[in-house]
């Protein structure tokens, strides 16, 4: 009998070690490539992710209740324009450590800036001991951008929803136009600043949607950094002479910076001042405002925004396609801000 019981034990014991080491080996969840190519071990189970700007409304539009950060303040006019979840309850943090870290973020999400993103994401990941994903965040990437995230996240039904809604709707805009022969695209001019005189040449994170759809940029200038807004002399325009200019979201509308207040739209010292007078846009009466609500449409974030941007553009600047451009928007706003809107609503948020 005592031989027995002692076997018993000893098995017993062997299978509680490979129990033991079963939880071990699994306890880490699994491992993913991320997008800038990294091996990275996440948890099975996703639950809290803090990002970065660039990636904050892109995670949003997957789980309108993962983020445990903002990036970015809503203003009034905006809230109905995007779910609360994503501006109530939420510090505004971005890089702060000691934030993170109280946060508890199963994931981090960081977005690609070329090879030094690699570098900055894995000293992160050693210094919290919080997995760090790298991700795109251009426009160009949203498809694959949504396939990665829905399987890393766990959210791949959310995921397919957009992903076909992408295929079915955002690229084939970008597939048409670039058929069309560079002769027949307008040549345009992205409009920041007060005054309109400053730009985003083709390369800019910030011209993307022009990019995407195949639009003519006028401007070549270096770009000012990842901030952009290059400088542009009147005479330097006049010799441009774009056939469109587009108005960014600065002040007073969209962004809210500071000093806008009491002072002429972009676009209003554009169609009334005499030196912008003598610039074909102005005089055909091309010079658009870019929607500005629940952000810019076109930048500030470069981020999934820039899809509105890019469905508003197509139409715009090419209105004889064939192309439910109101349609497009209330499913947009339903799959990535979790709202919905009535064709009142678009019609409202085309002029804002």
């Amino acid at each position: 009998m005592k031989t027995i019981y002692s076997s018993q034990k000893s098995k017993s014991l062997s299978v509680t070690i490979i129990l033991l080491l079963f939880l071990v080996m699994t306890a880490h969840g699994r491992t993913v490539t991320d997008m800038a190519g990294r091996r990275v071990e996440i948890p099975d189970v996703i639950n809290k992710v803090f990002t970065d700007r660039f990636t904050s409304l892109i995670v949003f539009a997957l789980d309108e209740n993962i983020l445990c950060n903002a990036t970015f303040r809503v203003g009034e006019e905006g809230k109905k324009f995007i779910s609360k979840e994503y501006y109530t309850g939420k510090p505004l943090v971005e890089t702060e450590t000691e934030e993170i870290l109280k946060l508890r973020p199963d994931v981090i999400l960081m977005a690609h800036f070329g090879d030094a993103t690699k570098a900055d994401a894995d000293a992160m990941q050693k210094k919290l001991n919080i997995p760090v994903l790298v991700i795109e965040f251009g426009i160009a990437y949203s498809r694959s951008i949504y396939v990665f995230l829905g399987d890393a996240l766990n959210r791949v039904a959310t995921a397919n929803r957009i992903v076909a809604w992408i295929d079915a709707c955002l690229t084939p805009l970008a597939v048409r136009l670039a058929a069309i022969p560079e002769s027949q695209r307008p040549a345009a001019y992205y409009a920041e600043g007060p005054l309109g005189l400053n730009t985003e040449p083709a390369a800019s994170i910030h011209s993307q949607v022009m990019e995407y759809l195949h639009i003519r940029n006028v401007a070549q200038a270096k770009t000012g950094g990842m901030h952009g807004m290059s400088e542009v002399s009147m005479e330097q325009l006049l010799e441009w002479n774009p056939e469109v200019v587009l108005v960014w979201t600065g002040f007073p509308a969209g962004m809210g910076l500071p000093g806008g207040e009491g002072r002429k739209s972009t676009r209003e010292h554009i169609t009334t001042n005499l030196a912008w007078a003598k610039v074909k846009a102005v005089k055909t009466g091309r010079v658009y405002q870019i929607p500005s609500l629940p952000f810019g449409w076109f930048d500030r974030p470069p981020s999934s925004n820039c899809i509105a941007g890019a469905l508003w553009l197509a139409k715009t600047l090419y209105p004889a396609l064939d192309f439910d451009l109101r349609a497009a928007l209330k499913d947009y706003f339903r799959l990535f801000y979790h709202v919905a809107v009535t064709d009142e609503d678009v019609e409202w948020l085309l002029s804002h």
